[in-house]
């Protein structure tokens, strides 16, 4: 008569990433996941937080490949590794996508506003705001007529702003001068490179006027605002190509 000893064990597993993986679109990228233990040896399956796997995912035994990855394919992914023994092991990463888009700007005081007036020695505030993933590798720069811009006594910039939203930058001209007309340039980038900056065209001149165009992704437009020492506004918005 013949006896087996089986000693049965749980599963155990580890993951060969990053956590969170941080990648460019159009990248391709493999999450691995290994048993470090079990008995019987257990079956490796993916799984993602919200919804199904990318159709586009390759599956081999532990290794899950993501071809050309987008937006739409970031978020949780998880390994389980079940033996039917004790309790499934599970180890997960976030894959967070580089991406920046909604650029939008606005001043103060608003110049399109009747009961507002941007005159002359006056404070006037311009805000550019996008929305960046991943957050912190967000940051911004200004030009003025395609010339670099630093902080002064009367021209502040703030990279972040506690009173608004995440994402805002603001330059605040102080005591507004003739020669302070201009094309100022807000450009928003990532520090991982690799997605097109955003840049934001304001332009501050004694012009008047009132003119609406709109072509693939610029919007520009002007119109004659009701002031005293009266200032002409052109916006324009941009994807600029890296």
């Amino acid at each position: 008569m013949f006896f087996c000893l089986c000693l049965l064990a749980s599963p155990s597993i580890k993951l060969l990433v990053d956590d969170p993986i941080v990648v460019n679109p159009g990248e391709a990228i493999t999450l691995v996941c290994v048993t470090t233990g079990g008995e019987p040896a257990p079956s490796l399956t993916w799984v993602r937080s919200f919804g199904t796997l990318p159709e586009k995912t390759v599956l081999n035994g532990g290794t899950l490949t993501i071809p050309a990855i987008t937006s739409d394919d970031a978020g949780t992914y998880s390994c389980i590794a079940n033996n039917n023994v004790g309790n499934p092991a599970k180890k997960s990463t976030n894959i967070i996508v580089r991406a920046l888009k909604k650029g939008r700007f606005w001043i103060t005081p608003d110049p399109y506003h009747k009961d507002d007036n941007i005159q002359i020695g006056r404070e006037v505030k311009i805000s550019c705001q996008v929305e960046a993933v991943p957050s912190e590798e967000l940051t911004f720069s200004w030009f003025k007529n395609g010339r670099p811009l630093r902080s002064s006594e009367r021209m502040v910039i703030t990279q972040t702003d506690p009173d608004v939203s995440p994402g805002t930058t603001n330059l605040d001209i102080i005591d507004l001068k003739f020669t302070d007309f201009g094309t100022y340039t807000c450009v928003a980038s990532l520090k991982g490179g690799g997605i097109s900056d955003i840049s934001i065209d304001v332009n501050i001149s004694s012009s008047t006027g009132s003119t609406i165009g709109d072509k693939r992704n610029i919007l520009s437009s002007s119109k004659t605002l009701p002031l005293e020492n009266r200032c002409g506004f052109s916006i324009e918005w941009k994807l600029h190509e890296v």
